[in-house]
């Protein structure tokens, strides 16, 4: 019988394999000390010299505590891509890793589906080549590697609104477009688009459309008001009631706004009351409203718009007659009028 064995007189000038599988979608987002403890254990699984580690060397090595070594073989074991096997009588064991390219093949031969936020969901999800454009897409547009997080996030959208991948990319183009990148904010969005039956690209861009001019009504009572963020919910709730339910032009909103910076302190409350007011007597175009204010030129004045001139008229005025006080005056200066 023969036996085999490859001499390697140098370990450094060795090198490791690590799958790009495990690079792509297991590290990113592993604390980076299990990364330290995967990629050791790993090196030492390819020795045939130096194949024994115990989790006290590799805390030295790492400069981490057992406790977190321990912890690391655990998060890769509840990851599927090692396996952790007691012996008997001691304290040794042995940590088997797993070939993940095989460990995908099998996945692809699954009728189940996997776990809604295991690695194996992303793997899965990534042998659709629109899927995997999709994915590449929005990584280069980002310009950086996607979360795990963010990655469900989208594979959600897919599975719970029935966005097709295109959908997903134009609805995070649109957000991005907008500087718009925080993941709460992209969610929000996502469930507007999925309210309102977003689920075709022709509706997508009509929605987007709509979207945009809606903002762009928003943004100029915002600038005309100096309000240099975005509107509370109660405030975008009157927004849209002035421009879509009332169905005001922008420069009558505007009109509006100009009557609220009279006032001494200028609201979305007193623009509402002003536009309220006008649409309930079915005043509408600029002209009309012109006219509406300059019959009624006290409407500039509601609420404090102007303030009222201070007038002293009420008090009784005093009378006084002026040869005597120049008498009195006279008199003083010479001494002949004492105080």
């Amino acid at each position: 019988m023969n036996y085999f064995r490859y001499k390697a007189y140098n370990e450094d000038l060795g090198h490791t394999p690590v799958e790009n599988i495990f690079i792509n979608h297991y590290m990113p987002d592993a604390p980076g000390d299990y990364v330290k403890v995967y990629l050791l254990g790993l090196k030492c699984s390819y020795s045939l010299q130096n194949n024994y580690l115990s989790d006290e060397i590799i805390a030295k090595t790492i400069n981490i505590s057992v406790e977190e070594v321990q912890k690391a073989w655990k998060y890769w074991q509840d990851q599927e891509i090692i396996n952790v096997i007691h012996t008997e009588g001691n304290n040794d064991k042995i940590v088997e890793f797993i070939d993940i390219r095989e460990k995908v093949l099998n996945i692809k031969g699954k009728e189940t589906k996997p776990a809604k936020n295991s690695v194996d969901r992303i793997i899965m999800a990534r042998q659709n080549s629109k899927v995997r454009d999709m994915f590449d897409y929005i990584r280069k547009i980002s310009g950086r590697e996607l979360s795990q997080n963010e990655i469900f996030v989208f594979l959600d959208w897919m599975d719970d609104y029935g966005f097709p991948p295109e959908i997903v990319v134009m609805l995070i183009e649109d957000c991005y477009s907008r500087n718009k990148k925080d993941l709460p904010y992209l969610k929000q969005v996502a469930k507007n688009w999925f309210d309102a039956g977003v689920d075709s690209q022709e509706k997508a861009i009509e929605y987007a459309n709509r979207h945009k001019e809606k903002w762009q009504k928003y943004s100029k009572v915002l600038n005309f008001l100096r309000i240099g963020r975005q509107p509370t919910a109660v405030e975008e709730e009157m927004l849209q009631k002035w421009f879509y339910e009332y169905s005001f032009s922008d420069e009558a909103v505007l009109k509006a706004c100009e009557l609220t910076i009279k006032t001494l302190k200028p609201s979305f409350s007193y623009i509402d009351k002003v536009l309220s007011e006008w649409h309930d007597k079915n005043i509408k175009t600029i002209d009309e409203i012109e006219a509406y204010l300059s019959r009624n030129p006290s409407k500039d004045n509601k609420d404090g718009a102007k303030a009222p001139k201070r007038s002293f008229n009420n008090f009784k005025g005093r009378t006084y007659d002026t040869d005597l006080l120049k008498q009195r005056l006279l008199k003083k200066s010479r001494g002949e009028l004492s105080e």
